[in-house]
């Protein structure tokens, strides 16, 4: 995953780096550093990042359903 690729997924889930740091409790600083170039070469994003992201993503819509299924069930009530 590129530094840019991770901008834009953090974008589309509403995410700054700082809830990133957050949720993942990886350093705000080391998030920061990730695609800046040491020694010639850019400092790579885990491999980890993209399928935690997903997840963050299907955890969001889940909650989002779930929220909407108690909203109905107690409205029936």
């Amino acid at each position: 995953m590129t530094k840019e690729a991770f901008i834009e997924r953090l974008k589309e889930l509403g995410l700054s780096k700082q809830d990133f740091s957050e949720i993942s409790r990886v350093p705000y600083p080391t998030i920061n550093n990730w695609g800046v170039m040491r020694q010639g070469k850019p400092l790579v994003i885990p491999h980890w990042v993209e399928p935690f992201l997903n997840y963050y993503e299907k955890a969001q819509k889940l909650e989002y359903v779930m929220t909407e299924i108690c909203q109905k069930i107690e409205a029936v009530k």
